[in-house]
């Protein structure tokens, strides 16, 4: 079962992605920082993470840089309300799957959840 990792601080938005994700068959983890993300990973590696941009003390752009310069495993999808649409093609250019703004549509996310994990694997 894959594992998802959601790095939320907005406990709706945190709330939204479990729920439109746990039908799916995923093992989903929920933090509210970068800080408790980083601490979640060390404990055990996601298959996914799944990111806002704005975080507390860290962002999410630096959380993914941080990961993305430890390791290749997981696969990294950006939601905002915030980032500029600059700022999300640079994201993805650096190797994070997808970014989607704020609101997003719950299955356009679902899809991009099943190839990020798909690519993932291959």
């Amino acid at each position: 079962m894959p594992r998802i990792l959601i790095v939320e601080d907005d406990a709706a938005t945190a709330w939204a992605l479990e729920e439109g994700l746990s039908d799916e068959g995923y093992e989903i983890v929920a933090v509210d920082s970068a800080e408790k993300a980083l601490a979640a990973l060390k404990r055990r590696p996601a298959d996914l993470v799944i990111t806002d941009l704005r975080l507390p003390r860290m962002d999410g752009a630096t959380l993914v840089r941080r990961l993305m310069g430890r390791t290749k495993a997981s696969a990294f999808i950006v939601v905002t309300a915030y980032g500029t649409e600059e700022t999300l093609r640079a994201l993805e250019a650096e190797g994070v799957h997808a970014c989607f703004p704020k609101p997003f549509q719950m299955e356009r996310l679902r899809k991009s959840v099943e190839t990020a994990l798909k690519v993932k694997v291959a």
